[in-house]
């Protein structure tokens, strides 16, 4: 129950206070007089979104606070928008996120406007008043959380086995990858070797051209290194009696002879390593290019070729491992499609039970309310599968979010026409005449304890207004309500009357809120019903 709202700075109210009692009060005024701001500031006790556009112009914050009663107990709260857009709140001067708020206000109240009339063409919300009605509730909601629990796990299944897709591609690269490296005998050694050959293939001309050139002037041209060394030699010993310091010469000769015939030796086996045979020289022309297109191949010089060979060798199989994860995600769909099942099919037991007993009594609800010749009924869909996981009634179905039925009213609201779906033929004014008998029967279920109704007569007036009326003065019994009307039938029978005005004062657009009774009640009534009347409050 709300016992007091007030509202301070929010688009033209500059300040407006309610006292609000039990039963049944209604909120008149013209259209535009600001009656919908009302609602829009108890939305916003409740967590609803804030706007900084409907701050007061020339102020810097809206400010609302209402007194809630709970549970015996008397609840403070405090909502607060800036001009800059940020939002805050209190509950009993407690600071609280609005997730928070949201969570400690849901059964607060329950806001009907011309939206949430909408919801009731929509049929996927269908299967939930019928729920609602049927008493049930808690054990839908269950269900659905279970069902968001398998929806989860389906949707790690199909991730887990996109996994496993992608290790079984990994798996048969590495496979190929491993077969055609250790097919290729990598050895570091023989690569470098094996360059160091064809380098010296490839400078074969140079190589025997230099070294021959080399190797003839050591020992085999016509005045040679190695003769010029010896003749020295010779000369240097046979004076070596004359000059005893010839003979350490005449050694220093010999060891550049034995030097020089060495390096002749040398250099003639340099050319004969060039000299290969022309077959031999084209499969290791191959074996190299071969093993450069391995290492262009894999982006790799041989060493860290060899390395990654290597890895491939150590890696462990992942596949068998992701499956075998996989297979336990299947194991836990399995058990969770089995309680689900058994939830599944108790809803259906009950909601099959209730349904007919929702069409006779919304339809006995809406008798009074100029709409006697309806029928209404609930009509179920499932989707049959060989293979469903729930049992019903001799059939197999699948799962779906909300049992495995999804549910659509049907309504025929003329004698002799045959039921079709409600979205397709009520009105505006039917729709808010449903909409308030669904309430009505749902009364027992119903967790808030306030109920707002804007534009309840939508479409209506006359004796449907007055019916209306009567079906909400029923409904306030059990239930505060507040309601914003313009049709006097529905206002007289309000326990409070609060009329909202808009006028200008000072250049500026002001809106107040006034409780009205006895004279200017009348006065307000008449008004409504467009009798001419004396102005129910100044302007001062």
């Amino acid at each position: 129950m709300l016992k007091y709202l007030k509202i301070s700075n929010l688009a033209v109210v500059e300040s407006a206070e309610f006292d609000f009692g039990n039963g049944f009060c209604v909120l008149t005024g013209e259209t535009g007089a600001g009656k919908s701001l009302v609602v829009h500031a108890i939305e916003l006790l409740l967590g609803g979104r804030a706007d900084s556009g409907k701050v007061r112009t020339g102020e810097k914050e809206t400010v609302v606070e209402g007194i809630f009663t709970s549970d015996g107990k008397e609840v403070f709260i405090r909502r607060k928008i800036s001009e800059n857009g940020r939002s805050s709140a209190w509950i009993d001067d407690a600071p609280v996120n609005m997730s928070e708020l949201k969570d400690a206000t849901a059964k607060f109240a329950d806001l009907l406007g011309q939206h949430e009339h909408q919801i009731l063409l929509d049929p996927e919300t269908h299967i939930h008043f019928l729920d609602i009605y049927a008493g049930h509730r808690s054990l839908a909601k269950a269900y659905q959380e279970d069902f968001h629990q398998l929806d989860s796990l389906r949707s790690k299944l199909k991730r887990m086995n996109g996994k496993i897709e992608e290790a079984e591609n990994r798996a048969r690269l590495r496979e190929y990858e491993l077969k055609e490296l250790e097919a290729a005998n990598l050895d570091l050694d023989e690569w470098e070797e094996l360059n160091l050959t064809m380098r010296r293939i490839e400078s074969a001309e140079t190589i025997l051209e230099n070294a021959s050139s080399a190797h003839e002037s050591l020992s085999e041209g016509e005045c040679n290194a190695i003769s010029n060394v010896v003749s020295a030699q010779k000369m240097i010993e046979d004076i070596a009696d004359i000059v005893p310091e010839c003979s350490e010469i005449a050694e220093m000769l010999e060891t550049a002879l034995v030097a020089l015939q060495e390096a002749s030796r040398e250099i003639d086996g340099i050319a004969q390593t060039v000299d290969i045979d022309p077959e031999e020289a084209e499969q290791m022309r191959r074996r190299q290019m071969a093993l450069q297109r391995l290492c262009r191949k894999y982006s790799r010089e041989m060493a860290p070729l060899i390395e990654y060979l290597e890895e491939l060798q150590n890696q462990s199989d992942e596949v068998e491992k992701l499956r075998a994860e996989a297979e336990e995600i299947e194991e836990a769909i399995e058990s969770e499609e089995r309680k689900l099942a058994k939830t599944a099919v108790q809803l259906s037991i009950l909601r099959e039970a209730a349904a007919p007993k929702l069409g006779t009594e919304i339809a006995e609800v809406l008798a009074p309310l100029s709409m006697d010749r309806v029928r209404f009924e609930v009509k179920f869909t499932r989707k049959a599968s060989n293979n469903g996981p729930a049992e019903f009634s001799g059939e197999r179905y699948e799962l779906l979010p909300t049992g495995i039925e999804t549910a659509e009213f049907y309504i025929s609201t003329n004698p002799g026409e045959s039921l079709r779906p409600l979205a397709a033929i009520v009105s505006g004014g039917e729709l808010s005449r449903i909409m308030l008998a669904l309430k009505t029967l749902f009364i027992d279920q119903e967790e808030s304890g306030l109920l707002v109704f804007d534009e309840v007569d939508t479409g209506i007036g006359g004796d449907i207004g007055r019916h209306v009326g009567t079906a909400l003065v029923n409904l306030a019994k059990s239930k505060q309500l507040l309601v914003i009307t313009h049709l006097p039938q529905i206002a007289r029978l309000a326990d409070r009357h609060y009329i909202i005005e808009k006028f200008e004062s000072a250049g500026r657009t002001r809106v107040r809120a006034q409780e009205v009774a006895g004279t200017h009640r009348e006065q307000e009534l008449e008004r409504m019903h467009g009798w001419e009347t004396k102005p129910l409050m100044s302007n001062g």
